[in-house]
């Protein structure tokens, strides 16, 4: 196709005029048209997106983010759609990298028949690379293919209906609205209560749902009710299903926090610790171990986390910040045998070495201790 392939921005936002300003900066002559839903803003959000050439609509909160998402896709006229929020943006090289895929994906009839996943690094706030999350924010502009859920909404399952294949890509956007703690639980409360209206108003959920609520009673405290919940998804779904390992790892989150550490374990299952297993659900089996009194078990699983590799995972996490939990637990296997300098030498280096955005590994550890 010789002409340009029209990409649509579509954005929702609600007083987020700094971040938006920021973010559609980034974004530079990428995109086509920009369409931003505002649902509310008091802070001249739609001032900043005026200035930087968005089409704005006005449009009343619903408590729906699916609502709002959708109506931005029904605003769009690109073929092309890249979903963006406010507190994302994207640096150069993923910014000409997200060009290539339109020019290479983009048939001569201009209607596109594949999306992409980009991954979402969700970064600190010191600004370092944090947990990587795939998430489908490239797609064809298609009035078949909207938005579910209302919140943490998706666009997966009309793409797959639409039969639209969802391909992994390496295009990264940065991502900092969960670096600010206090900021995270005031969203996860927001998602609590609308998923809590939603349970209430149709008396059940999608497993996804129920994961997400879970995710949002966790943090929030509610280890029991969010353990109810994680079981609940883990129920509604086949053998085998991602959301159901995902929910896995959190039921033996919420065990080990109220110390059952036996049923953590059963929980867990008796396959053997090896990389390819979930690096948190290593840790948390090294924890178990450790408070049972099996120490050789214990070390087998902290240092099996250590050799992990940094992936996109489900549930997402902090690959680094699980490897020094990893080396904590290590740490007080040494302490239990009255080994304290070296146990605490171990843990000032790798806390220095998290410090420094430095790897911490089992080459590592064995340079401090060696272990065999």
């Amino acid at each position: 196709m010789t002409a340009r392939p029209r990409l649509s921005l579509c954005m929702i936002v609600r007083d987020e005029r700094a971040l938006l300003a920021r973010c559609l900066a980034s974004v530079g002559d990428l995109a086509d048209e920009i369409v931003v839903v505002d649902t509310g803003s008091t802070d001249g959000s739609q001032d900043a997106a005026l200035a930087a050439g968005a089409r704005v609509i006005e449009q009343p909160w619903t408590r729906d983010f699916a609502h709002a998402r959708n109506r931005s896709l029904s605003e769009a006229t690109g073929c092309w759609i890249l979903v963006l929020d406010a507190d994302e943006q994207l640096t150069a090289p993923h910014r000409a990298a997200l060009r290539e895929l339109l020019d290479e994906h983009t048939p001569r009839t201009g209607d596109p028949a594949v999306a992409f996943n980009l991954v979402q690094n969700n970064v600190a706030a010191d600004g370092r690379s944090g947990m990587l999350v795939r998430i489908i924010r490239l797609f064809p502009n298609r009035a078949d293919v909207r938005y579910a859920w209302p919140v943490h909404e998706q666009v997966g399952d009309a793409l797959r209906s639409a039969a639209v294949p969802v391909v992994d890509s390496d295009v990264e956007i940065l991502h900092d609205g969960y670096a600010d703690p206090a900021r995270n639980l005031e969203k996860q409360r927001r998602n609590r209560a609308i998923f809590e209206h939603q349970l209430e108003s149709h008396g059940s959920l999608p497993p996804m749902l129920h994961f997400l609520l879970a995710g949002a009673q966790l943090d929030l405290g509610d280890t029991e009710s969010a353990l109810a919940s994680y079981r609940r998804c883990a129920a509604l779904v086949p053998a085998g299903d991602a959301i159901g390992e995902a929910s896995t790892v959190r039921i033996a989150t919420c065990l080990v926090r109220l110390g059952r550490h036996d049923e953590a374990l059963a929980a867990m299952g008796t396959g053997a610790a090896t990389p390819s297993r979930h690096p948190e659900l290593l840790v948390l089996r090294g924890h178990c171990e450790r408070a049972r009194g099996r120490a050789d078990r214990a070390a087998e699983a902290y240092l099996t986390a250590l050799d992990v590799n940094d992936r996109a995972f489900l549930p997402p996490c902090n690959l680094a910040s699980v490897k020094l939990d990893a080396v904590g637990g290590f740490a007080a296997l040494l302490l239990a045998q009255g080994r304290r300098e070296v146990a605490l030498r171990m843990l000032h280096g790798a806390v220095a070495r998290h410090r420094e955005g430095i790897a911490t590994d089992r080459a590592w550890l064995a340079s401090v201790l060696p272990i065999g």
